[in-house]
């Protein structure tokens, strides 16, 4: 009797609590920070929630110092409906297909982006990074997409970041929907931005074909056959 209660204690040890084990399956960890990211988020300022797809890391310098992890999500039933044709594919073949990059591209259905800071960064150096890579993306929006007023949308996005820092852990949560930018900062909703070439270029920078991190393009991607699938 005495050795059976002792297992049961060795098993009480070693099993998480019940709670512990469903938060477990409402997250999933970016594997080179550790950031928890939720499975499911709710849309800035709204109540439709987005299903997880897959994370990433963004790294600066040849020193790969981490910036901040990143988790793309997608409205499901919206973006299992615009992809129907790539359901059945796994996840090593719809990361080498651009069509599938191109539909996503194509903003047919909300997206959202969920950055998480993994060091703390001045609000001026974030919004000049994302100037630097967004302001070439939305001159080409307006040159070769037919997607004028980019830039003057820009100058509103930059503003999201005028604070001193973004310290570690600030999460920034940016959703597209039918060409509207919704967003909140450190837990801010801001003021939607209707802007086409705004929420195209943002995007294009995560999954586009020139990606600032070829790595995380395809991780962020992952979950989608199971998506796909309605699993």
């Amino acid at each position: 009797m005495k050795r059976v209660l002792s297992i049961l204690g060795v098993l009480a040890v070693l099993a998480p609590p019940l709670h512990a084990q469903e938060a477990a399956e409402d997250t999933v960890y970016e594997r080179n920070s550790a950031v928890a990211f939720p499975v499911h988020l709710t849309v800035p300022g709204h109540m439709e929630q987005h299903l997880l797809t897959g994370t990433g890391i963004r790294t600066k310098t040849f020193l790969k110092v981490k910036v901040y992890a990143f988790g793309l999500y997608v409205d499901a039933d919206a973006a299992r409906a615009a992809l129907s044709g790539f359901a059945g594919r796994t996840s090593k073949e719809l990361e080498k297909d651009q069509e599938f990059y191109g539909q996503l591209l194509e903003m047919g259905f909300p997206m959202t982006l969920r950055l998480v800071m993994t060091r703390g960064v001045g609000g001026d150096d974030m919004a000049d990074a994302f100037d630097g890579a967004l302001r070439p993306r939305v001159q080409r929006a307006a040159t070769e997409m037919n997607m004028p007023g980019g830039e003057d949308a820009l100058g509103e996005f930059r503003a999201y970041f005028n604070v001193d820092e973004l310290t570690k852990f600030s999460e920034l949560v940016f959703t597209c929907a039918d060409g509207t930018l919704m967003s909140s900062v450190r837990g801010e909703v801001k003021a939607e931005i209707d802007s086409p070439a705004l929420c195209w270029a943002l995007f294009d920078v995560y999954i586009g074909r020139k990606p600032i991190s070829g790595g995380a393009k395809k991780s962020v991607i992952k979950r989608f056959p199971e998506l796909l699938a309605g699993t």
